[in-house]
């Protein structure tokens, strides 16, 4: 799996957790713009400034996630920590989109 393999990685290369979330994030971002928005010909959703905003703390959130592999942690409490970014992807749609979402998908967020 993914998880397995960043963990092989990281005990190999220490800096190496970032260098792969950078890459994920240029990849998702390169595919969005081709195919999402059309290289730039479709009218975004939302605001790009609170899209730039969420993928910022998102990033920054997973880079933190990836610190944490330095610290010798068990993968099993690493990946409890990855799922926390979901519940400060939910809370950013609240504040910033004022996004609501169905008492199931709390629920859900919760119980990762």
């Amino acid at each position: 799996s993914n998880v397995v393999f960043l963990e092989l990685l990281v005990t190999e290369h220490p800096g190496a957790g970032n260098i792969v979330t950078f890459g994920q994030f240029l990849m998702i971002a390169l595919e969005g713009f081709i195919f999402t928005t059309d290289f730039c010909r479709k009218k975004p959703v939302i605001p790009i400034s609170k899209y730039v905003l969420m993928v910022t703390m998102f990033f920054t959130v997973s880079v933190v996630n990836n610190y944490a592999l330095n610290f010798n942690i068990p993968m099993p409490l690493h990946m409890i920590f990855r799922a926390g970014s979901l519940i400060a992807n939910m809370i950013l749609g609240i504040i910033l989109l004022k996004k609501s979402y169905k008492l199931s998908k709390y629920v859900a967020v919760l119980m990762i």
